[in-house]
């Protein structure tokens, strides 16, 4: 404690609460930096689930698109079959 006193009149008080205060921004920027990583690793792992999702729809949208191309062809070839149909055996 005399040690602590000695150098508070040695240096001035403002020279020491300097060096507190520069003590205690260093040790809080560490904490603020390691919760920045974190938030940051974090929004990293949402955003490649969001572009697995965009990868997904694509594939559906492909999909569907495929789909709708086969069903405009099946419904071709029907109007065709019933063209070609006696009236008689294309009636239902």
């Amino acid at each position: 404690m005399n040690e602590v006193i000695s150098t508070v009149v040695a240096n001035g008080i403002w020279a020491t609460m300097f060096v507190f205060l520069l003590v205690y921004e260093l040790k809080d920027s560490r904490k603020r930096e390691t919760r920045y990583t974190l938030t940051i690793q974090a929004l990293s792992d949402r955003l490649s689930a969001v572009n697995e999702i965009k990868l997904e729809s694509k594939d559906i949208k492909s999909d569907t698109n495929s789909i709708k191309s086969d069903t405009g062809r099946i419904l071709v070839a029907v109007e065709k079959r019933r063209e070609r149909l006696p009236k008689s055996e294309g009636a239902v």
